[in-house]
């Protein structure tokens, strides 16, 4: 009998886009019949050529070599089957699934774990539980046990803090996960901890903490960088920070849809994660980079470009764990500092719901801009 024909196939429904990511399946061919197994392993339209993860991937070689490790194991299966003389595609998937022993699901064995002790827990803490489990698969960075790794850790912070969650919220997820992996390693089904070599603690939500001073901003816009790509990741960082947009906002960013107003350049939008309305006048700097390409700005996938926004900074001897949203809270600070300008105006180019939700994130930094600001006034009195 013939082997099957086995490919992969990446978004065979045609449901991504340029920030949306899509299932890498396997197709299994046999006899005018077809199985489309899922791989577990989602990725973005620019990620994916010739039939395997390519190098905008960081970890493109780890991908693919579970994907041929994946291809292999079902390959065996059918073997098994074909000298059984019980070929059967339908039948493929559970039999995967009882052969991948160390991929087993671990949000299925946490999940297990959370239904014991639901019986002595709060209903609060429950509801919490549900929904972190809730996150867990709709967000699928996380699945199997073999995906419990500090990059993924990684991820799973930068998707909460994409999706708005400050620091305090999203540190409740990670004492949740923690839990859970501790409770798999005494089982014997992870073997290292991933948070052993990760800094993510416990945040206070009342006040700001994750932004450049004015200082550590303009060293960073004017420090010399001889890489093109991370030349492109700065422009990003300071687009960002002259506009206060948050990464999903950028992403949407159009300047087709400036307006001119009083001979400035002004772009209206709704904010991704509140659906909140912000105005912004593009600053001369941010103008620069939207032309330097051609109204179309270099958009990357959030996770490189907080990897590379990491390595970017040290050219301005900046020795700080910068992500993309820490570029909004620096634009805030310096509109409030250096630009003096009201706190009812900043919030509405944050896009804020309320002047309170502003004035509680950024009191701190001008308290500071308050003092600083005293004692030139003292000292010009003698």
């Amino acid at each position: 009998m013939i082997l099957p024909k086995l490919t992969f196939v990446f978004d065979r429904k045609g449901q991504s886009s340029r920030t949306k990511p899509a299932s890498v399946e396997l197709r299994v061919y046999a006899d005018g019949k077809q199985k489309y197994i899922s791989t577990g392993i989602r990725l973005l339209p620019k990620e994916w050529s010739n039939g395997e993860v390519n190098s905008c991937r960081t970890d493109y070689k780890e991908l693919n070599e579970q994907l041929h490790l994946f291809k292999k194991k079902v390959l065996q299966l059918i073997e098994k089957m074909i000298k059984d003389e019980s070929l059967n595609l339908n039948a493929l998937p559970n039999m995967l699934k009882d052969e991948l022993t160390q991929a087993e699901s671990f949000i299925e064995y946490a999940k297990e774990l959370a239904e014991v002790r639901y019986k002595s827990m709060a209903e609060g803490t429950i509801r919490h539980y549900k929904v972190f489990f809730d996150f867990l698969e709709a967000w699928k960075g996380i699945v199997y046990f073999t995906d419990l790794n500090e990059r993924n850790i990684q991820k799973m912070d930068e998707e909460l803090s994409c999706r708005g969650l400050k620091v305090q919220s999203r540190w409740n997820y990670h004492k949740v996960m923690k839990l859970f992996i501790s409770r798999a390693m005494d089982d014997g089904n992870v073997k290292k901890n991933p948070y052993s070599k990760l800094d993510i603690r416990r945040g206070n939500e009342n006040g700001l903490t994750h932004y450049l001073t004015p200082k550590e901003f303009h060293a960073f816009e004017k420090c010399v960088i001889p890489s093109e790509s991370l030349r492109k990741v700065r422009d990003l960082f300071v687009f960002q920070t002259y506009t206060c947009l948050s990464y999903s906002d950028m992403v949407e960013f159009d300047f087709k849809k400036c307006a001119k107003v009083k001979g400035q350049v002004i772009y209206k939008g709704k904010r991704k994660k509140t659906g909140q309305e912000f105005t912004i006048v593009l600053l001369a700097p941010a103008r620069a980079i939207v032309k330097r390409y051609k109204n179309k700005l270099p958009i990357i996938s959030n996770v490189k470009y907080n990897l590379y926004l990491k390595a970017a900074v040290m050219y301005a001897k900046i020795n700080k764990p910068v992500t993309t949203h820490w570029a909004r809270h620096t634009g805030a600070t310096l509109l409030l500092n250096e630009g003096k300008v009201p706190m009812h105006i900043v919030q509405h180019i944050l896009g804020h719901a309320t002047i309170k939700e502003t004035e509680k994130t950024y009191a701190k930094v001008l308290d500071n801009s308050i003092v600083e600001q005293m004692v030139k006034f003292q000292k010009k009195l003698g």
